[in-house]
């Protein structure tokens, strides 16, 4: 999985995460750290595998240049992927979708 590197990614805003948690959407700095839905910190989770940069000012600022780093990202990815056998990427997958949501218990 790959993400522009100013991206979120998130089931829920920040405002309404914040908005059941604390009754009020003025939290929503808040609550979007606790959710950890930067391209960066699912990144460091193991969620995202590639943060394609942005132009200076973000991706909105020069469509032409991201859709470009994109294509570039994309390409290289499916080179690497366009050696392995069927089987391979389907253990891949699953192995990789199966890690989602592990956990890791420490003493009290």
């Amino acid at each position: 999985m790959m993400m522009l590197q100013y991206a979120t990614y998130s089931v829920i805003s920040p405002e309404g995460c914040a908005s059941i948690l604390w009754k009020s959407a003025s939290r929503a700095g808040d609550a979007a750290e606790a959710m950890g839905i930067t391209a960066q910190r699912l990144k460091s989770l193991g969620l995202v595998d590639k943060i394609i940069d942005e132009p200076q000012g973000g991706a909105h600022r020069n469509h032409l240049e991201v859709s470009r780093a994109i294509e570039t990202n994309l390409r290289v990815s499916l080179k690497q992927l366009a050696g392995l056998s069927s089987t391979e990427l389907v253990d891949r997958r699953v192995e990789r979708l199966m890690s989602y949501g592990r956990f890791k218990e420490v003493a009290a």
